[in-house]
């Protein structure tokens, strides 16, 4: 657009404003007049209200007049004082108006009204007021009110007369001047509306022509700048997506690393970095002409803690236990965890085999405290096997199992310490795993059978029942004693299938014995704590009482100590079931465990069995008199019944016939024997078999 249109468009515009601000204010003002006219004193209610005071001044002169005439005696003066009062409160109104428009009352004297008005009201008050002198005073006051009242409307008509035509001459002027005010305001808004709608059509033209410009320019810039933000996003997108993809590749390789080299739960190195720094050690040691120490520890009692307090508190034993491990070593030496509760650690840059000593006990004192995991106290030690490089093997795999082999050795030699690996040990190791693989051979083929062991009633020298012992004779080997190979099938979990054999085969040939005797007789079966751990016992009983038609009271479970030291409520809520059933529970081995009277209450325990260690010591060592005689009596008292196993000398038997043992078992009566030998014998009427004691003892 031109610049000198622009100016007169602005100068118009100002005009405009200016003209159109002056209308305003002279409608203002012309607004302002008729309004102040409207309101003047001439109003019609202020008009009224003088009206109304006059009149009611007049009619109480009549009132009065009319009233107190010397020839109306009548006291009745109800008129004059309606009207009276009335003519007080228009004077008090007559105060409020000249309150607000001073300038008209300027004539009227008030102070005279006032005056009159109460000289009149004690006048009238007065008892003689019938007086001649009295009633011409209230009528003289009431004619000058009169008169007051009637000068004042002569002047205040007048007056308000000339007011009112002033006001209306300038109301008018003001008026004419506006009319012509805003007449010349719509003559020049006409000139500009012709003047505006002549240009409008170039004004248009040139803002369109504007508006183009601006649009095509606006237009390329936002294309260019679209395009350009387009590339920068997409930039910063690849970007972005490149770190991401860099950040999840160092992540990625770093728990790789971690998982190829570390243990998830404890931290502790895995296989293959403990396998790694055995090897940078053995070099170091190859140049330097020192030794490694390569230990395999186990954690002794591990597994009944995961099994009674859960593998929750399991996996935290593990991960104290492994910062116990951590805190002994030296920065130099390494820890690994195999597995389970199996751990090996590599001593590296060992001069003298001092060394390893004292960090093995250190180790073994730390793991020996006391763990307190969610607010349950664990106990547990380990058993150390240790091989030396280059003394005990070359190479790794070697040393580890050679390492086995001693930490076994330390198992079997109490636990709570540790070994160092002997030639010994390998061949002990050697036979292990040959008669584990036979073990494995014999559950498959069901190479096992069942000898039975009678146990006598001392009175009446009658059967009470019968003990089922397992007997297994390997091709290579022979009989191999059950101390021997139930441990190992406990170790490996081959007691499972092992021990429902046995109860399934005992409990069957148990039926045909109580089918053809009169008396109560009761088979009794020795049954693992593994057995109770890892299924339900209770339910696999009632099976198999099912399946081979013996009733429970024929049969009688045979538990050890340690079952019951865990006082585990699963545990106790299998041995009650089982015990409703009918079946008796009996403690095997008692008085070598951790025996504890409250057991015997918690636990529905009715028979103990007195281990055949203690048997075997009767008049040699009193102490185990004594003990005896004891358990006797607390079995009495708790109305347990008690069976002395082990009992081969007839001494053994008086002695226990003499403190009232009533039941007995061992080779002083009979041997174990099949159960068809067995057979034969209870149909002798359970007659004494005479044997070399010394020939199968090894086999009891």
């Amino acid at each position: 657009m031109p610049k000198n249109s622009s100016k007169t468009s602005i100068f118009l515009a100002s005009c405009m404003l200016s003209i159109i601000l002056l209308s305003l204010i002279s409608s203002v003002i012309l607004y302002r007049q008729i309004a102040n006219l409207q309101l003047g004193p001439v109003r019609t209610e202020l008009v009224n209200f003088i009206n109304e005071y006059e009149y009611e001044l007049m009619r109480s002169t009549m009132a009065f007049t009319e009233e107190y005439n010397h020839h109306n005696d009548s006291s009745e003066h109800g008129e004059f004082t309606k009207w009276f009062n009335m003519l007080l409160s228009r004077y008090q109104g007559l105060e409020r108006v000249q309150k607000q428009h001073s300038q008209i009352f300027n004539r009227l004297n008030l102070n005279l009204l006032k005056a009159n008005l109460q000289r009149i009201q004690l006048l009238v008050t007065r008892k003689d007021i019938r007086e001649e002198a009295n009633l011409l005073r209230v009528e003289q006051l009431f004619n000058e009110l009169v008169i007051e009242t009637h000068q004042f409307q002569t002047q205040w008509a007048f007056q308000n007369e000339d007011l009112v035509l002033a006001k209306q001459k300038k109301t008018l002027s003001s008026y004419q001047n506006s009319v012509l005010l805003i007449l010349v305001t719509f003559v020049i808004g006409i000139l500009m509306v012709i003047y505006l709608f002549s240009n409008n059509k170039k004004l248009l033209t040139l803002q369109r022509t504007l508006e183009q410009r601006v649009y095509m320019r606006t237009k390329e810039l936002k294309d260019s700048n679209s395009h350009l933000i387009s590339e920068v996003q997409e930039r910063k997108k690849t970007e972005l997506q490149l770190m991401q993809s860099q950040l999840a590749a160092e992540q990625a390789h770093k728990k790789i690393q971690y998982q190829a080299n570390f243990d998830p739960l404890t931290k502790l190195a895995n296989r293959n970095l403990f396998l790694e720094r055995f090897k940078q050690a053995s070099i170091r040691a190859d140049r330097n002409n020192t030794f490694v120490a390569l230990l395999f520890l186990d954690l002794d009692r591990f597994k009944f803690i995961n099994d009674t307090l859960g593998h929750s508190i399991g996996d935290k034993l593990l991960q104290e236990a492994s910062s116990r491990i951590q805190e002994v070593l030296r920065a130099t030496d390494t820890a690994a965890r195999f597995g389970g509760d199996e751990f090996a650690m590599v001593l590296s840059d060992i001069e003298q085999l001092q060394t390893v000593d004292l960090i093995v006990s250190r180790i073994l004192k730390s793991l020996a405290c006391p763990f307190r995991l969610s607010g349950n106290d664990a106990f547990v030690s380990a058993s150390i096997g240790i091989t030396v490089y280059p003394t005990d093997g070359k190479d790794s795999e070697t040393l580890l199992r050679k390492a086995d082999s001693a930490m076994y050795k330390a198992k079997d030699a109490g636990r709570n310490n540790y070994q160092f690996f002997t030639a010994q040990m390998d061949i002990e190791a050697n036979e292990r795993r040959l008669l584990e693989a036979a073990l494995y051979k014999a559950v498959e083929a069901q190479e096992f059978c069942l000898h039975y062991q009678p146990i006598i009633k001392s009175k009446s020298r009658g059967i009470a029942g019968v003990e089922a012992l397992i007997r297994w004779k390997d091709e290579a080997r022979g009989y191999i004693p059950p101390t021997e190979f139930i441990p190992l099938a406990e170790e490996i979990g081959l007691i499972l299938p092992i021990g429902e054999w046995v109860l399934r085969e005992a409990c069957g040939t148990a039926v045909k014995w109580v089918e053809n005797l009169s008396e109560p007789f009761v088979v009794s079966v020795n049954v693992s704590s593994r057995q109770f751990q890892k299924c339900n016992m209770a339910e696999q009983i009632a099976g198999i009482l099912e399946e081979t038609g013996l009733d429970g009271k024929h049969l009688m479970l045979e538990i050890t100590e340690g079952l019951l030291m865990g006082d585990d409520q699963q545990i106790l809520s299998q041995l009650q079931e089982i015990r409703d059933m009918g079946i008796s529970l009996a403690i095997d081995d008692f008085g070598t465990g951790y025996s504890s009277l409250s057991y015997l209450k918690k636990y529905p325990i009715t028979t103990l069995k007195i281990d055949r260690s203690f048997i075997q010591d009767i008049d040699i060592d009193s102490d185990d008199d004594e003990l005896i005689k004891g358990i006797l009596s607390m079995a009495k008292s708790l109305n347990v019944s008690v069976v002395a196993e082990g009992v081969e000398t007839i001494r053994q038997a008086e002695f226990l016939i003499e403190n009232d043992c009533l039941l007995i078992q061992g080779f002083h009566y009979s041997k174990p024997m099949p159960a068809i030998e067995f057979s034969e014998y209870l149909q002798q009427g359970g007659s004494q078999i005479n044997l070399e004691l010394a020939a199968d003892r090894d086999c009891a």
